[in-house]
Parts: C-alpha cells; structure tokens; sequence
C-alpha cells in the first residue's frame, strides 16, 4: 500500500478516516459502521464446478510465492532496482506457464515505463514494469469485456534504496525491508488465482486481465501509466478488483473499499453471491474509495473497482514486515473468495454502470496518529475490570506531530472513549474511526484513556 507522507510515520499509523456506512448492502455482508455479526453462508457444494479450481488454492503454494518474493535476495522489490526487475521476471513466468496471453510492449508480459521518484532532486526518474497477461474469455461477444484483476509487487527496498516510504531504520544488522503483507500477500494472491483459472480450466465469458503493478509505493505510478496507457482498450474494462495486504489480521473482518462505485448495488450483491467459496470470511463494505492502492487510479479512469485490505498493523512499511507473520490460510480463503468473484463478474447478465464514489480525502480525513494495531481483546478489557462491551484502543507507536501526540496521549494509553462516547468491542477500529469522523474540528475534544490504573482526560483538537 502507498506510504501517504506526514513528516515523520505518516501511514503506517492508523488511518482513522471517516468509513461511511454502505446503504442497502445485502445482510450477508457487513457494513461499514455496523455492530451486527453478518451470518455465515453455507459453503459451495462439493460438485460445484468451480470446486476443483478452488481447491488448486493452497496456503503452500502462497508460502513459497511470499518466501520468494519477500525473500533477502529480492532486497526489498524497490521500484527501479535490480530486485523489481527480478520479480517483474518471476512473475511473467509465471504468467506464461499457466497460458496466459502476453499484454506488455512488443508481444511480451512486460509494460515497461518511468516514473519521478519520490524526493528525487532535481526531477530523478527511474525505469521500471507492470507485468501483464490476460485469461481469455469464452463468449464470442462478451469475451471483448474484461475484468481486471490487480496487485503491486514493489515495496520499499533497503536502507540504501530510493526513497520510497520506509518507517524506521535497519534491526540487529538488517538492512532489507522485505514487505511479505505489503504486498507480496497480494501479488501472491494475484498469482495463486491466475493458477486456480488455468488448473481449473474456467472459461468464464469476459476475459479477466491478470496485472502486477510496480511503482505503487513511489505514488501509484504503474496503474496509472496502464490507465494512460493501456495495453487494452479502456472501453472493454468492466470492473477492476486490487488486492493489497491480505496477509495479515486472521479473524477480523477484511474491508473492501469502493463498493459503491458501480450501480445498482452491484459490487455488494456479487460479493454476497461469492461468499459461500469462502463462508469463514467476513467483510466490511464501505461505499467510499480510498486514495491510497491501485484500484484509485481505475476510479479515476472511470472503471468501477473493489479493494481488498485486511487492515493495517505495526509492521507496515518497517523491517519487520516478514513472511513468517503471513496468514497462510487466511490469503487461501481469500484467494477462493476472490477466483469466485472474478468468476461472477466475468459471466453476470448485468450492466456495469460506474458510479463516481466519494474519496476518503487526500491527506485530510481525521486521524489520531496511533499505531494501526491496537485493538484490545474483550478478555483483556475485562481483565481490566470493564463491561464486555466496552472497547479500548491501545496507543502502540504515536506520530510526534499527530492529533494523539499533541493532545498528551502516551505509548500504552488505551483509549476508552472519544468527545464521551465510548468505543464499542464489537469492532474497535471501525468504532475509532467512527467517532474521530464524527467529532467536532477546531475545538478542543476530550479522549478518556486508561494510563496505567487510572482514568484521564486529555483534549484533542483537529484543525
């Protein structure tokens, strides 16, 4: 996911933007701002035709893909550098052996373009590639419809790389910020769904464009030079689904950004009708867009598209970011929910109408600065002698020039309540992110937090 800059942690602090509620989503489907549980489906039957492509979806498989890509040897996947390039490789291999057809310049996988590097003096550029491959599909009419489906591999390279929005510095003598979540989680997914296609020998009737985006974390430069540029022509794309960190936060509900931005509702009833592939999963749907993964430049371009995200934590864009912390079985289900979905959008009856969503505003929306992870169990709140239903939010990491910081908040403060409402248990980052949209600006709000024992008040004041 793009690092979107404040002076010193910027977004690997907890993005605490407002999440507008999805009006009318199915009630299978979670909903953005809601506290109801959304009921399990049942799962697909054992003679469905898609089964024997879903179960090609393996946590192995993801393993060895993540295990290489966020492998030492790659250092850090930085854009314009010799790993990029290695992995943009890898991948068009890849690409090729399951059959897909080779949409980059000159009849290869590979679309190759420039970029401005971030913080670069004097204009810098660097040369790098998206890679691309499309999945034909079987309708002689519809098969000129595509379905794009998309993920970076870059990430933010080494101590020593271009500037790419590295947290933090190197660890016990490491120097390379592999970024297994961000993303090599959703690049292996991409892969891992592109296989479950060839091995299940799908054959929807919309052809499904497979693309590797590089650049992303340098500002989304390699799905917007594909949008500019694109190697198919714009009118053909349907509908576009971006996977960025879908590795971590295994029981969470997993949030899909941008549903609103086709009509009729359609982006959450298709997502309602592929969750029996994965029914362990839940979702948050949220109507809004967000400004800062690939599936933004496609809105901008006027596609309609969808965002998968298992939500932000500590790790992110530091040199902690490695395979070992990956959800294994989680990236499976979602690469089933997400083969089934593609699958569902490449053979629906429907129009696809785009729908021009709100955008979480550019470096404006509401935030704390406080570390993305902090969520306190109900066991532990309980522990701490509060009502199951009250929520904390523990201050993990604090953004010296953020809200939090200014109005006093501390590492291990665990924030109770905000302008006195309290947060709720049943999902405490949504509930955080609700209350700090719905507090007032330019007047001095009070947070309770529990420091230590004790319960305090600070005020907090956003501009």
């Amino acid at each position: 996911m793009r690092h979107v800059p404040s002076r010193l942690l910027a977004a690997a602090l907890l993005a605490v933007g407002a999440a507008s509620a999805q009006e009318g989503a199915p009630s299978g489907a979670a909903v953005a701002g809601s506290t109801a549980v959304a009921p399990r489906p049942q799962p697909l039957p054992a003679d469905h035709p898609l089964q024997p492509a879903l179960e090609s979806i393996q946590p192995d498989d993801l393993r060895d893909y993540e295990k290489w890509l966020a492998s030492d040897e790659r250092q850090g996947r930085c854009a314009g550098e010799p790993g990029n390039d290695e992995a943009a490789d890898w991948i068009a291999a890849h690409f090729e052996s399951l059959g897909l057809l080779p949409l980059g310049d000159d009849g290869t996988y590979l679309q190759h373009f420039e970029f401005r590097v971030r913080g670069g003096k004097g204009g810098q550029t660097a040369r790098t590639q998206n890679v691309v491959g499309l999945w034909e599909g079987s309708d002689p009419l519809l098969k000129e419809q595509v379905v794009v489906v998309g993920a970076h591999f870059d990430h933010v390279g080494t101590a020593d790389s271009l500037d790419a929005g590295r947290i933090g510095g190197p660890a016990d003598g490491d120097t390379i910020w592999n970024g297994a979540d961000d993303n090599g989680s959703g690049t292996s997914t991409l892969m891992e769904v592109a296989q479950a296609f060839a091995e299940g020998n799908l054959k929807p009737r919309r052809s499904i464009l497979f693309i590797a985006f590089s650049a992303e974390e340098q500002g989304l430069f390699g799905s917007a030079h594909f949008c500019r540029e694109p190697t198919v022509a714009r009118e053909r794309m349907v509908a576009m689904l971006n996977m960025d960190m879908v590795g971590r936060n295994a029981g969470k509900p997993i949030e899909m950004a941008a549903t609103g931005s086709l009509e009729n509702e359609l982006w959450p009833r298709l997502i309602e009708a592929s969750r029996p592939a994965a029914p362990e999963l839940e979702f948050v749907l949220q109507s809004q867009s967000r400004p800062d993964s690939d599936h933004a430049s496609f809105i901008d371009a006027g596609i309609p598209a969808t965002f998968i995200f298992t939500g932000m934590h500590r790790d992110y864009h530091t040199i902690r970011d490695s395979p070992d912390k990956i959800e294994y079985d989680q990236m499976a289900a979602i690469g089933r929910f997400a083969t089934t979905l593609l699958w569902n959008a490449a053979n629906s009856d429907e129009k696809f109408t785009f729908v021009k969503p709100k955008f979480e505003p550019r470096g404006r929306a509401k935030r704390l600065g406080v570390g993305g992870d902090g969520a306190v169990s109900i066991e532990r709140m309980v522990a701490l002698g509060f009502p199951r239903e009250q929520g904390g939010f523990e201050v993990t990491q604090l953004d010296p020039s953020g809200v939090g910081a200014k109005a006093g908040l501390k590492e291990g403060d665990i924030v109770l309540a905000i302008d006195g409402k309290p947060l709720s248990s049943d999902d405490v980052q949504v509930s955080l992110r609700r209350l700090i949209a719905g507090a007032p600006s330019k007047k001095d709000v009070p947070l309770l937090v529990l420091r230590g024992k004790e319960q305090v008040t600070v005020q907090a004041r956003w501009e």
